[in-house]
């Protein structure tokens, strides 16, 4: 009996590769989907050059269903004494 995740996001397996910001691109995400999980690419630190590129090439070699992520939270703003505290 397939599970509700399964259902959910049209995969195989109930498996979500984690996107990993800033050390993997669409090759991943491609081989994970193609594997039966929901490949994930992380989008958040690329140009909108560079993620158009990529999900171009996600959709030249599968037609499985991909996860795109983005941050959605704002930057704390930086505090001297906090960050010399934990650096002490």
């Amino acid at each position: 009996m397939p599970c509700r995740l399964t259902q959910l996001f049209g995969i195989q397996f109930p498996i979500i590769q984690a996107p990993m910001a800033g050390v993997q691109g669409s090759a991943l995400a491609i081989e994970v989907s193609q594997a039966g999980g929901l490949g994930s690419l992380p989008c958040a630190m690329l140009s909108l050059e560079a993620l158009e590129a990529e999900l171009t090439e996600i959709r030249g070699n599968t037609t499985k269903p991909i996860n795109v992520n983005f941050f959605c939270h704002s930057e704390p703003l930086p505090q001297a004494a906090k960050q010399a505290a934990w650096l002490e």
